[in-house]
């Protein structure tokens, strides 16, 4: 049986709250992403795993339903494929100061997307987590979204909108404005 958005939500703030965050980890398919390094945003396509005392909480590309979803899972098992790398530079490691902090405050965001249900191209709705943001004791935030965007020559992405079939958005040293569409 399916976890209601509520049920998942419960049990991801719970492993939230169980306590400081003990491992951060990207992770990469494609060769391409883009990182932000003065902006702090980084803009991957495979996931981004959070450990804590009680769980894993993981936004991540899963294979067999061709989106991004937030779950309490690994970001090997919700991708399903052994084609992922871990990203790690100085960037992210600066990113894993938020190592041994509680969080104090976890907000999410869900939107209700349209899909195609069956052989015969029936439709079905369905609300979905968009966006994670998670407030530490040292009031740094990380925000990890689910995003599509513009991208424009000799500039970075801009223009961002909620998506669960493009990229994945992680950004620290602000909250990225990001637009509801559909």
């Amino acid at each position: 049986m399916i976890e209601s958005i509520d049920e998942l939500k419960q049990t991801l703030e719970s492993i939230i709250l169980s306590g400081p965050l003990m491992e951060i980890n990207f992770y990469q398919v494609n060769d391409n992403f883009f990182e932000l390094s003065n902006e702090g945003i980084w803009v991957i396509d495979a996931g981004i795993e959070l450990k804590f005392p009680s769980g894993i909480i993981s936004a991540a590309w899963n294979s067999k339903l061709e989106c991004y979803v937030l779950e309490n899972k690994s970001v090997k098992t919700i991708y399903g494929q052994d084609n992922l790398y871990q990203l790690d530079n100085k960037n992210i490691s600066e990113l894993k100061k938020c190592v041994g902090l509680n969080v104090l405050n976890s907000s999410f965001k869900s939107m209700e997307f349209e899909y195609v249900a069956d052989y015969t191209m029936r439709t079905e709705k369905e609300e979905r987590f968009v966006q994670l943001i998670l407030e530490f004791q040292n009031k740094s935030k990380i925000q990890i979204a689910f995003i599509n965007y513009t991208l424009e020559e000799n500039k970075g992405p801009s223009n961002f909108s909620f998506s669960i079939i493009t990229e994945l958005l992680i950004s620290t040293k602000k909250i990225v404005e990001i637009k509801n569409v559909g």
